[in-house]
Order: structure tokens, then C-alpha cells, then sequence
């Protein structure tokens, strides 16, 4: 099958004030797939959003957009091709009509404007705002209004920059939901930032780990400090045995959908079995995370099928399985 890419980046660079904020060697970004970008505050994601979104330019390296290459000469015509809900949306004078019809008027679409607003409101459930003035909103009904700012001009890419930060429970599942449906029903590319990497993995097609402005090889999850020995290691708590035996590694990290888990110690090739009780089980993103303290807390994701196959309470003891090639090492 033809991968398509909506981004294709090459030893891109950024800086602000000669202090390196990013540094890309290469990095493709799927089209028409959800990709989180996790890391903590600082790793970059921001940054790497705006370039993106072409509200700023790369300093350093080759960006591509849908296999065209960017230049100043094609920067309108891509911004037009984007919408980019920024953390804290700000809303303009007046109604929140005016909001929808204003977007519309920037991107030169001037047929229909009147479906596009109300079917935008009611997609996002918030068709009684329609004539209330923007800036009165509450934090959470301007949010939505944002976002229906952004899709109503059916862009090819969705931008989102930390876009749960500040929603209650409720408000975060009703935008995971969104988000899946979005980009199943319309087949459009949707790129959203998060320091929650749990909520990246169950959500995303693509995840994208940050670190100090750099791409890292890792899920970031299950993430233990320790030291290497003989291939093996050591976190002061329980031993990993390794593919590679390099003493310089200080980290590892094993991806949540590689542990395999099971009543039983498993009778199989998985050099790595701990055994350990649950102590949290949480829906996530049409997914299930399941708590287990092991010697170390791991997590890990499940299908909801295979969640209600195995069914699994808290406090029960299970036992965490992966290979040794599952294990990413840094």
C-alpha cells in the first residue's frame, strides 16, 4: 500500500535567540491519520506546530507539504490548506456566527455560508450559541467554538495545540471522540500536541516523542532510569534483560501496546515476565489502560474486547510479558 505523507521534513532546524528549540534529521507525518506529538513542556511540540502550520519558517532544512516543497511563494496557498487551533483560542468581535462567517470570508469561501455555519454548530453541539457574543463565553464553550472556527473551512490538516489542557473529564472524552470521528468521516490529517503520552498512544495512529527539541526513538512510556550490566538492566527494582549490552544507556522504554498480560507466567520466547497486581483501570481514547505494580508501575493498553475477554478487576494479579527487542533503549 502507497504511504501518502502530508509532511515530509529534512535536518530542519529552529531557533529563538541562538538557543536550539528544534532539530529534525527526517520525520514523515502520515496523511489522513491522527499523530500526537508527547514530550514535556519545552521538548518542542509548540515549535514544531508552528512550523507546520507555516506561521514560521524553517531556518535550517527541507519541509515539504503534500510532496510539494515549501517556499515564500507557496506559503498563502498552504495556509489555506490548514487550520491551527492554537492552546488558548481567541475569539474575535461579535456573534459567534460572525466567528464561522469571518474564517469562511478569510479563505475565499463565499458560497453556502449559512449551511456551513449551522452544520459546523451542530457537528460540535453548540447551535444555541449561534447569536451570543463570542467574548462572553465561558473558557469551555469558546473552545468549541474555536474548533468549529477551524473545521468549518474543511481543511486538509487540523492543527491542535494542547487541546485537553484545560477541559473537565467529560468535555476531554466528548473531543477524543470528535477527534476519532473526524478523521474517520472526512479522511483528513489531524496533528494535536500533548504532555499527556498516555493519552497520545490511545488516542493517535502516530505518536511522535520530543525530547529537547529532538525526535526520539522511544514511546516514552513505561519510562525507567537505571544501569546496564551484562545485557541486563538493573532499575534498582527489577532486571530487564536487553537486546544490546551498551553500559552508556540510562534509560529504556517499552511501549504499552507491546506488553502482552496474562493470569499465567507464559510458556514463550518473551525473555522479559514480571508479575505484579492492578492498581488502576481507566478508559482512554476508546481504549483501556490498565495500572500494574510489578517492581515497577507499568502500563498498558488494551483493546476493549480484549480488556472484557480477560476481565480483569483491580487488585488482581497478573503477570507483564514483552521481548527484549520491545525495550527502547536511550
Amino acid at each position: 500500500m502507497v504511504v501518502i505523507n502530508a509532511y515530509q521534513l529534512k535536518r530542519v532546524s529552529f531557533s529563538y535567540d541562538k538557543v536550539e528549540a528544534l532539530s529534525i534529521e527526517k520525520l514523515n507525518i502520515r496523511a489522513n491519520k491522527i499523530t500526537a506529538l508527547i514530550g514535556a513542556n519545552g521538548s518542542g511540540k509548540s515549535t514544531l506546530l508552528n512550523l507546520l502550520s507555516f506561521l514560521k519558517n524553517t531556518q535550517q532544512g527541507k519541509l515539504q507539504f503534500f510532496s510539494e516543497p515549501f517556499t515564500k511563494k507557496q506559503q498563502h496557498r498552504f495556509i489555506q490548506r490548514i487550520s491551527f487551533l492554537s492552546q488558548k483560542p481567541y475569539m474575535l468581535r461579535g456573534s459567534v456566527a460572525d466567528n464561522l462567517n469571518l474564517a469562511l470570508k478569510f479563505h475565499q469561501q463565499n458560497n453556502k455560508r449559512e449551511e456551513q455555519i449551522e452544520e459546523a454548530l451542530v457537528q460540535l453541539g453548540i447551535a444555541h450559541l449561534r447569536l451570543k457574543q463570542a467574548k462572553s463565553l465561558s473558557g469551555g464553550e469558546q473552545q468549541k467554538v474555536a474548533l468549529a472556527r477551524a473545521i468549518i473551512t474543511n481543511p486538509e490538516v487540523l492543527l491542535m495545540d494542547e487541546p485537553f489542557s484545560y477541559l473537565d473529564h467529560h468535555s476531554e472524552s466528548l473531543l477524543e471522540d470528535f477527534i476519532l470521528k473526524y478523521v474517520k468521516n472526512h479522511k483528513k490529517t489531524l496533528i494535536f500536541s500533548t504532555h499527556n503520552r498516555l493519552q497520545g498512544i490511545a488516542i493517535a495512529d502516530d505518536v511522535i516523542s520530543l525530547v529537547h527539541g529532538k525526535v526520539a526513538n522511544s514511546p516514552l512510556i513505561n519510562l525507567f532510569q537505571g544501569t546496564v550490566k551484562n545485557q541486563i538492566f538493573d532499575t534498582g527494582k527489577i532486571k530487564i534483560l536487553l537486546k544490546v549490552n551498551d553500559k552508556d544507556y540510562q534509560h529504556i522504554s517499552i511501549d504499552p501496546h507491546e506488553i502482552i498480560l496474562s493470569v499465567t507466567a507464559m510458556v514463550s520466547n518473551l525473555q522479559n515476565q514480571y508479575q505484579g497486581r492492578v492498581t488502576a483501570i481507566i478508559a482512554e481514547g476508546g481504549k483501556i489502560r490498565i495500572s500494574i505494580l510489578a517492581g515497577e508501575l507499568f502500563q498498558v493498553m488494551l483493546s476493549i474486547q480484549a480488556f472484557n475477554e480477560m476481565k480483569v478487576s483491580l487488585d488482581d494479579l497478573l503477570w507483564v510479558s514483552f521481548q527484549a527487542n520491545s525495550v527502547h533503549i536511550f
